[in-house]
């Protein structure tokens, strides 16, 4: 491999030679790119070289496909494959001696009729297909009109370029890190925002490119019935894997990293030790959890539930706010929700399972440390509250007469302040307030509000909660109007485990130098659905301005970054298989 540095500053011929391999008989890719050096990632890189494929004449874009084989065609009998297409093909199962006759019949006639057709070749990046695969999206293929099927092929060339990049320029895990997160932001709801809500078409394309990042990993993948995007590695045959993740939908307007740190961080860790011929003791499965902030179908944790076995089937009837039905979603996405049950982990084969995430909060940044060890994960009670009073017109009503839904709710609201500010390891939020059919010149006649509990002692939330419920109806009693409480969720606090709270500390001592700080945590992660299937351990990684995340401001440095990830591998590589 060489380094995106040194390859910044070879001269144009060697930066051409080094990169001959990528796009097949085809200098003139990387001809067309070398004077736009300094490439800031290899993603920006390969970037480039696509942009110079997809805008070049004609000709040349018909001559690049044309210099790509048959897969299991004339050129691999006569054995004239260069060395990337024969090790692709091979992974793939499509050498000659791994292809039944059937197989190898069926892709001759299609490879055939295929040609016949467009003039060039069957293009596929192989990495992740079976020879089946293989055959069923070239009999779709084929079927193309001649523009369209000329757009696939490109792009099928630039993924391929993406998998033989990951295997020749290396950067610092802490770039590549950042440089993902910034390449899946790309895809959103919104033009001017960061929106990715369960499987929509931003989510869809989403899941592709991280299938696409675990496939460059090396790992072998799939997508399953919830739309989880599941990466393994390989490493010593054992009855247990360790298990790790985030989340990669987003919050309406979100920040980058939230959840997508713990998937990203893992899979350039896992490219890493692949590369470099670590091999764990252990198999190491990243899974990508298509769903955990509610937002579309208001149903949190829905990839995490499923590998959990926690899934509540009757969310399958839940409607967005157009009317789609959970599981018509699904099914639209190409996934069965029948198969959903059959997504659950076996305990007894989990030997753990940990997560990477930006803290969300201020500890790390005004300790001036770069990550932390997560203790235990706050529960929380949510509750949607509705107070009805009576309309009336705003400058007929004297104001001792009135029985106001909205007043009587802003003394709710801070009654709700100053009970969850008397003790530490205690918060509570209004996060949603609302007046239904509200005018300017009308009493408010109801006011509906939101209501999130949150702390690391249950008994402290439980209590706290209680107080609030009380006080509320003590002000509804005083004002002379109805209030209505219903909890929403409740969720116990989860603790970490103190051996893999013990082993992240230790990893981050030997990196770093110094002693990890322990500290809880106030928000909810996929990490406390997982905790049903064993011993969760969590690390924390510093976000920067203040702290601040659900929001376009959150922001994380690459060298921040980089130390997460060779804390996360000392502590895979220390990591026994179990806690």
């Amino acid at each position: 491999m060489i380094a995106l540095a040194q390859l910044n500053s070879t001269s144009a011929r060697e930066f051409v030679a080094v990169l001959a391999s990528i796009f097949e008989h085809s200098p003139w890719v990387p001809q067309r790119v070398a004077a736009l050096r300094p490439f800031g990632s290899v993603i920006a890189l390969h970037t480039a070289l696509c942009e110079a494929v997809l805008q070049a004449e004609g000709e040349l874009q018909l001559a690049l496909i044309r210099a790509h084989p048959e897969l299991a065609g004339r050129a691999a009998l006569a054995g004239d494959l260069t060395s990337a297409s024969t090790s692709e093909q091979k992974g793939a199962g499509l050498s000659l001696t791994a292809l039944t006759q059937p197989q190898l019949t069926r892709l001759e006639s299609l490879n055939a009729e295929y040609a016949g057709r467009f003039g060039f070749p069957f293009v596929l990046a192989i990495k992740g297909h079976t020879p089946d695969s293989v055959i069923a999206t070239l009999a779709r293929r084929v079927r193309h009109d001649a523009h369209e099927e000329r757009g696939v092929a490109l792009r099928e060339i630039c993924r391929i370029a993406h998998f033989r990049l990951a295997d020749l320029v290396e950067e610092p895990l802490g770039d590549a890190i950042i440089a993902m997160a910034e390449d899946l932001a790309s895809f959103s709801e919104q033009s001017d925002a960061l929106t990715c809500s369960y499987l929509t078409p931003a989510h869809r394309a989403t899941a592709a490119r991280i299938r696409d990042f675990m496939l460059a990993a090396g790992l072998a993948t799939h997508i399953d019935a919830v739309g989880n995007v599941v990466g393994v590695l390989e490493g010593a045959p054992t009855p247990k894997r360790v298990l790790t993740g985030s989340h990669y939908d987003t919050v309406i307007d979100a920040g980058k990293y939230d959840g997508r740190l713990g998937i990203l961080l893992p899979i350039a860790v896992a490219g890493a030790l692949r590369r470099a011929g670590s091999r764990l003791p252990y198999a190491l499965e990243i899974i990508a959890f298509a769903e955990e902030e509610g937002v579309r179908f208001k149903a949190t944790f829905l990839g995490s539930r499923a590998v959990a076995g926690r899934f509540d089937l009757a969310d399958l009837d839940s409607v967005d706010a157009s009317g789609t039905s959970l599981s018509d979603a699904i099914r639209g996405a190409g996934h069965d929700p029948a198969a959903i049950p059959a997504i659950a982990r076996d305990s007894s084969q989990v030997a753990c399972f940990v997560e990477v995430h930006i803290e969300q909060g201020p500890v790390l940044l005004e300790a001036a440390l770069p990550v932390g060890v997560v203790t235990r994960i706050a529960g929380s009670i949510r509750s949607a509250v509705a107070v009805e009073g009576l309309s009336g017109h705003a400058g007929t009503v004297p104001m001792a007469l009135r029985r106001d839904a909205a007043a009587a709710a802003a003394e709710m609201v801070l009654a709700v302040e100053r009970r969850c500010s008397e003790q530490p390891d205690l918060v509570g939020t209004v996060g949603k307030l609302d007046v239904p059919r509200g005018a300017v010149n009308v009493i408010p006649g109801r006011c509906e509000f939101s209501i999130d509990i949150r702390s690391g002692s249950d008994a402290l939330r439980e209590t706290a909660a209680a107080d609030v419920g009380a006080a509320m109806q003590a002000i509804a009693a005083r004002r002379r109007v109805k209030v209505e409480q219903r909890r929403v969720l409740q969720a116990p606090s989860v603790p970490c485990a103190a051996a893999l709270q013990d082993a992240w500390a230790a990893s981050i001592e030997r990196i770093t130098g110094r002693p990890a700080l322990r500290l809880a945590s106030g928000a909810g992660h996929d990490a406390m659905m997982m905790a049903s299937l064993g011993d969760i351990g969590m690390l924390f990684v510093r976000c920067g301005n203040g702290g601040i995340s659900h929001h376009p401001d959150e922001t994380l440095s690459a060298a921040d970054a980089d130390v997460a990830a060779r804390v996360f591998e000392d502590f895979l590589l220390h990591f026994k298989g179990s806690a």
